[in-house]
C-alpha cells in the first residue's frame, strides 16, 4: 500500500509540474499589451484626409465609458460600464457628469452624478434627470437640490434580460414621435411597467421597444439589432450586430399587428451593399491570446509554426460592429451628412458607409475604398459608440481596454494569463474635427430659452439642437408654442424645421388638418413620407381620405410604402382598399410594399383579392400569382369555410388554369395548417368532393415529368388535400433519383399530415434518400412523438444504424422531456454519447487536411455537395447560415476544425433552437425572424416554418449549431483541403449593378 501510494503522489507530482511547465510556455507566449498613454495615443491614429481627433477628456475623469448625453445646457452626461464583462458582487457602474467650465470644448471636471450601477449601457436627457438602461431596469435619475448628485432614483421598466453581458438593452433615442426608442438585443424580457402595475408585461424577445417618457405606455417595436441605435434626420430608424454592421428598421410593428393572420417575410434588412459582414481594413497587429487561441483550436500545435503570421487570427470582417450613428451636423462638408459611422471594436477602427434610396429603403455603400475612415495600431482601442454634438461634430466614445472579448469565447488556459478587466480605470472621448481649426464652440443654455427661441431652433440645422428643442417644448406643453409652431409650418424655412413642428404639433396633440394638406406637395420626399404617417391620425374621415390616397399615388415609393402602412387606419373603408390595391398594382415587385399593403387589409383579404381582380390581367401575371398566394395564406389562416367553398369552386371550373389552382390551395393549406386547422376542417363534410379536380391535377403533374418547381408546388398542395391521397403518392417521391425541391416538398407535404404511418413510411424510404433530404427527414421524424417511437424501433431493428443520425440529435432523444420515450432512447442507444470522443477521432483521422495543397475549383464542387444546403457563395446554394466570406481569412486547420466539429463554439444567430407547439408537434431551426404574431424558423435547403406565437407551448435552445455534425462523411481528406481552399478564396460580394 505505502508504495502505491508513493508511486500515485510521484506520478500527481509529475503531472502537477507538467501543468505548471505547460502554462509557464503559454505564458511567455501572452505577453500583456500595455497601453498608450494620452498623449501618445493620438499618434497612433490614421485617419482619413482633412479631419484629426481632439481629446475632450479621458482618465480620470471618465472610465470604461460606452454611451453619452448632453442635456439642453450642455452638461455631458458618461455611463461607465466599470464592471463589464463580470457581475460584480458590489457593482461599480455609474454616470459622471462632466463641465467645460471655461467653454473652449474640453472638460476639465468630473462628479459622479449615480453610481451603484450594474452594467449600464445607456443614456437619454428628459425634464432635467435623465433616463438609464441598466438591466434588468430603465431608471430615472434626477438631482433635484441642484448638487450635482442624483437624488431621484426611480426604476421606470423591468424584466430585461441580464444572460448575456454582450446583449445588454441599449440605445435610448429621441423620437420624432414624442416617444424613447431602445434597443432589447439578443436577452429579450417580459417587461413591466411599474408606472401602471396592472398592466400586462411585454415580450421584447427579437424585437426593440419604445415607452412615453412619463410612463403612461411602453411597447414592443420592430428592431433586433444588439449594440447601437440610430436615426437619420428623416425618422428612419438604423441598427447593428456583431458581423451586421448596418442594418435598417423598416415595417413597425403596431401596424403589423393589425392584421395578425399575416407573418410578414421580414421587418429588418441588411443594407450594406458590401454584404452584412463587410471587410474592413485594421491596422492593429493580432493579439497574442487570439494567435495561441486560433493555434489551440487546431487539431496539430506543430503545424501552427509553418503558417505565416497573417494566418493565425481571423480579421478582415466586420465581427464586432458597434454605436451605428448618423451623422447630423454641419461642420463637415455636406457630402459627410448622412453618413453612418460604424465601430468595429475587435478591429480598433472605425468604418463609414454612405446612404442611397434603393427603392423604399436604403442602400449604405463603403465610403473609404481599401481603408477605414479612422483605424488605429493601438489594440487598445475599443469605438464602441458615437454621438452628435452640439457643435456639429461626432463625439468618438472609447471604451479603451486591453480585451474586449466576451469571456465566454476565451479558452480558460489563456484566459488564466489575461486580465478581461484590465483598463476598466481608462476611457478616452475624441471630438472629430474637420480642418486645422474648430468652428466656435456654441455654448448651449436651452433651460432657460424662451418659446420662440425653443420653436426657431426647429429649424437649425445641427441635429442635437432641433432635437433638444422639440424636447423641450414637448416636456413644457406650454399653449403659448401652438402658433409660432404653425407659422413654421406654413412659412418653411426649412424642410426639416417644417418636419420637426409638424411632429411637435402632434406629440401635443395640436396638429391639424391645414398643416398637412400643405405638406403633400412638398418638394422633400421625406416631408410627403412623414406626412402620410401622420395624416393617420387626421379628423375628418374625408380629409384623410383625400390625403392618403393623394400620398398612395406619390411618384415617390418610400411615400407610397408609408400611405400603405398609413391606410391600415381605414382598412374597414371600401375607399382604403381601392386605395391600397392601386399601390400593390404598381408596386407589385416590391417585397416591402406588399408587407406594407397586407398588414393593412386586416382582415379583409376576400375583398382585396375582389380589387385586384378588377385590375385587367393582373392576377394573371408572374406578379399577381405572387399576390394570389399571398392572399390564399391568409384565407386560409382565416377558414371560413363559406369564403373557401366558393375559392375552391372557383379553381376547381377553371382546367386551363391547373398549376395556379394547385399553387393557391397548397397555399390555403399552408395558412390553415398555420391556424391550428385544416382545409378539410374548413371546407366541411363534402371537401373531398369539392377539392378533387384539383387533387387529380396535382397528382398527375406530381408524377409527370414537369419542371420541378410544378412538381414541388404539386407535392405540397397534396399534403392538403387528405390523408389517403398524400400517402398513396408521395412516399415514392423520396428518392434520390427525383429532384431535390422535388424531394423537400414530399417530405413537408408528408410532416403535415397527423397520421401515424408518416414515420415508417419516411424511414421505409430512408435507404433512398439523398444526405440533404435525409437532414429534413430527420426533422420529420422529430417532430412528434410517434414518429420518434418508430425511429427507435428502426435502431432496434437495426434497419437504420444510429450513426447515421446527428450525435446532436440522439442526444435530444437521450433527454426527452417525455419519461417513457427517455428511458427508451437510452436503452436503445446508451447512455452516453460518444460525441466528444467521435469529433476527437475524426479530426485526427482529416488532421492531413489542413496542410495539403486544395483546389477551390474542385472545392467549389465539395461545397455545392455538403455546403450549399445553407451557405450560399456567388448565387450558387441557399443562404440559411453565416456568409462564408466572414471566414474566409481564417487558418486552414482553423477552418478544418469547424468543419469538422461545428457545436465547438455557435454563434447565438446560428444556433437551433425547439418549439414545441400545442398540438404536440415540435419544430427546430435557428430563429430567421419574429414578430409580435410568429416565428418563423429556418433550416437546411432554405426550410422555412412559421410558427404563431398562440400556438408556442415552449421553446429552448438545443445548445448545437444549425450545422450538423459528420459532413465529413463520404469525403477525403483532399476533399477537405479543396474545400478550405475554396472558403480561402471567397471574396465580399460586390455592389449591386447600377445602383
Amino acid at each position: 500500500m505505502k508504495r502505491s501510494a508513493g508511486t500515485f503522489v510521484t506520478l500527481l507530482c509529475l503531472v502537477l509540474a507538467a501543468t505548471a511547465h505547460a502554462q509557464e510556455d503559454l505564458g511567455r507566449e501572452l505577453p500583456r499589451i500595455p497601453p498608450h498613454e494620452v498623449p501618445r495615443a493620438l499618434e497612433t491614429f490614421r485617419i482619413h484626409a482633412g479631419f484629426h481627433l481632439e481629446l475632450v477628456a479621458a482618465e480620470p475623469l471618465v472610465s470604461s465609458p460606452v454611451s453619452v448625453c448632453y442635456d439642453e445646457d450642455g452638461r455631458l452626461y458618461v455611463v461607465e460600464m466599470r464592471g463589464y464583462p463580470y457581475p460584480e458582487p458590489a457593482p461599480t457602474g455609474r454616470v459622471v457628469r462632466l463641465e467645460d467650465r471655461d467653454g473652449d470644448g474640453k472638460y476639465e471636471s468630473s462628479k459622479v452624478f449615480l453610481d451603484g450601477l450594474n452594467w449600464p449601457t445607456g443614456i437619454l436627457p428628459y425634464d432635467g434627470g435623465v433616463f438609464v438602461t441598466v438591466a434588468p431596469d430603465i431608471v430615472y435619475a434626477k438631482d433635484t437640490d441642484g448638487d450635482g448628485v442624483a437624488d431621484v432614483r426611480k426604476v421606470m421598466f423591468t424584466g430585461f434580460g441580464t444572460d448575456n453581458v454582450q446583449g445588454l438593452l441599449n440605445g435610448l433615442l429621441w423620437g420624432p414621435d414624442g416617444w424613447i426608442y431602445g434597443a432589447s438585443t439578443i436577452n429579450g424580457g417580459e417587461i413591466r411597467n411599474l408606472s401602471r402595475p396592472d398592466a400586462k408585461p411585454v415580450s421584447v424577445r427579437g424585437q426593440d421597444f419604445r415607452f412615453r417618457p412619463d410612463g403612461s405606455a411602453f411597447q414592443a417595436t420592430s428592431g433586433g439589432g444588439q449594440f447601437g441605435l440610430t436615426l437619420d434626420d428623416w425618422g428612419h430608424r438604423f441598427t447593428c450586430s456583431n458581423s451586421n454592421h448596418i442594418r435598417q428598421v423598416i415595417l413597425p410593428a403596431d401596424d403589423l399587428a393589425r392584421n395578425p393572420s399575416f407573418v410578414p417575410p421580414a421587418v429588418t434588412t441588411d443594407i450594406a451593399s458590401d454584404g452584412a459582414a463587410g471587410p474592413v481594413f485594421r491596422i492593429s497587429p493580432a493579439e497574442p491570446w487570439r494567435i495561441v487561441r486560433t493555434r489551440q483550436r487546431a487539431a496539430d500545435p506543430e503545424m501552427r509554426k509553418q503558417l505565416a503570421p497573417t494566418e493565425l487570427f481571423a480579421t478582415g470582417f466586420f465581427t464586432s460592429a458597434s454605436g451605428v450613428t448618423i451623422y447630423r451636423g454641419t461642420a463637415y462638408p455636406e457630402e459627410y451628412r448622412g453618413n453612418a459611422f460604424v465601430g468595429d471594436v475587435g478591429g480598433n477602427l472605425v468604418h463609414r458607409k454612405t446612404l442611397k434610396p434603393a427603392g423604399p429603403i436604403y442602400r449604405a455603400d463603403r465610403a473609404d475604398q481599401g481603408v477605414e475612415f479612422l483605424a488605429s495600431t493601438d489594440n487598445w482601442f475599443r469605438p464602441v459608440n458615437f454621438a452628435n454634438t452640439p457643435d456639429g461634430t461626432l463625439l468618438i466614445i472609447d471604451m479603451y481596454r486591453e480585451t474586449i472579448e466576451h469571456p465566454r469565447s476565451i479558452p480558460e488556459p489563456i484566459k488564466k494569463h489575461l486580465d478581461l478587466t484590465s483598463g476598466k480605470d481608462r476611457g478616452r472621448l475624441y471630438e472629430l474635427v474637420h480642418g486645422e481649426a474648430k468652428r466656435p464652440h456654441r455654448r448651449p443654455r436651452l433651460s432657460k430659452a424662451t418659446i420662440e427661441e425653443l420653436v426657431g431652433l426647429l429649424a437649425d440645422p445641427d441635429a442635437w439642437w432641433r432635437e433638444t428643442a422639440q424636447r423641450l417644448l414637448v416636456e413644457r406643453k406650454d399653449p403659448a408654442s401652438m402658433r409660432p409652431l404653425a407659422k413654421l409650418v406654413a412659412e418653411r424655412p426649412s424642410a426639416l424645421g417644417r418636419l420637426h413642428a409638424l411632429w411637435t404639433l402632434h406629440a401635443l396633440g395640436e396638429l391639424s388638418r391645414g398643416d398637412l394638406f400643405s405638406s403633400e406637395s412638398d418638394p422633400e420626399p421625406g416631408i410627403r413620407e412623414q406626412a402620410a404617417r401622420l395624416a393617420r391620425g387626421i379628423s375628418p374621415l374625408k380629409d384623410r381620405q383625400d390625403l392618403l390616397e393623394k400620398f398612395g399615388r406619390d411618384a415617390e415609393i418610400s411615400v407610397r410604402l408609408q400611405a400603405a402602412l398609413s391606410l391600415g387606419t381605414d382598412n374597414d373603408s371600401d375607399w382604403a382598399i381601392r386605395a391600397l390595391a392601386v399601390i400593390a398594382v404598381r408596386d407589385a415587385a416590391d417585397p416591402w410594399v406588399r408587407s406594407a399593403v397586407i398588414s393593412s387589409i386586416a382582415e379583409r383579404s376576400p375583398a382585396f383579392l375582389q380589387q385586384l381582380g378588377s385590375e385587367e390581367g393582373f392576377l394573371a401575371s408572374p406578379m399577381g400569382r405572387g399576390w394570389l398566394e399571398e392572399l390564399a395564406v391568409l384565407m386560409g389562416v382565416r377558414h371560413d369555410g363559406h369564403e373557401l367553398r366558393r375559392l375552391v369552386q372557383a379553381l376547381s371550373s377553371d382546367p386551363h388554369e391547373v398549376d395556379r389552382s394547385i399553387a393557391v390551395l397548397a397555399a390555403v393549406g399552408r395558412g390553415a395548417r398555420r391556424a391550428g386547422t385544416s382545409l378539410s376542417a374548413a371546407l366541411g363534410g363534402d371537401w373531398p368532393a369539392q377539392v378533387g379536380p384539383i387533387r387529380e391535377w396535382a397528382k398527375k403533374v406530381v408524377l409527370s415529368d414537369a419542371p420541378e418547381d410544378r412538381r414541388a408546388a404539386a407535392a405540397l398542395c397534396l399534403g392538403t388535400l387528405g390523408a389517403s391521397a398524400a400517402l398513396d403518392v408521395l412516399p415514392v417521391l423520396l428518392d434520390a433519383r427525383q429532384p431535390s425541391a422535388v424531394q423537400l416538398a414530399a417530405l413537408q407535404a408528408l410532416g403535415g399530415l397527423d397520421e401515424k404511418s408518416v414515420g415508417p413510411k419516411i424511414l421505409d424510404q430512408w435507404k433512398t434518400m439523398s444526405p440533404a433530404v435525409r437532414r429534413e427527414a430527420v426533422e420529420i421524424l422529430f417532430a412528434r412523438r410517434d414518429r420518434l417511437e418508430a425511429l427507435l424501433s428502426a435502431f432496434e431493428t437495426k434497419h437504420l444504424p444510429s450513426a447515421e443520425i446527428d450525435p446532436a440529435r440522439l442526444d435530444q432523444l437521450r433527454k426527452h422531456a417525455d419519461a417513457d420515450l427517455r428511458a427508451r432512447a437510452v436503452r436503445v442507444l446508451g447512455e452516453k454519447s460518444a460525441g466528444n470522443a467521435d469529433r476527437k477521432k475524426t479530426i485526427e483521422a482529416f488532421r492531413e487536411a489542413a496542410t495539403l495543397s486544395g483546389r477551390a475549383d474542385r472545392g467549389k464542387d465539395v461545397h455545392k455537395k455538403v455546403c450549399a444546403t445553407c451557405h450560399q457563395v456567388g448565387g450558387q446554394g441557399i443562404a440559411v447560415g453565416p456568409d462564408l466570406a466572414t471566414v474566409a481569412g481564417r487558418a486552414p486547420d482553423d477552418l478544418l476544425l469547424h468543419i469538422l466539429d461545428p457545436n465547438r463554439e455557435v454563434s447565438p444567430a446560428y444556433m437551433n433552437y425547439n418549439v414545441a407547439t400545442t398540438d404536440g408537434r415540435v419544430v427546430t431551426g435557428i430563429i430567421a425572424n419574429e414578430s409580435a404574431a410568429a416565428l418563423t424558423l429556418k433550416r437546411a435547403e432554405g426550410v422555412t416554418e412559421v410558427v404563431p406565437r398562440d400556438q408556442i407551448d415552449a421553446i429552448s435552445s438545443a445548445g448545437v449549431s444549425l450545422m450538423p455534425e459528420g459532413l465529413e462523411k463520404g469525403l477525403t481528406a483532399q476533399d477537405l483541403a479543396d474545400l478550405i481552399a475554396f472558403v480561402r478564396s471567397i471574396q465580399p460580394a460586390p455592389a449591386p449593378a447600377g445602383k
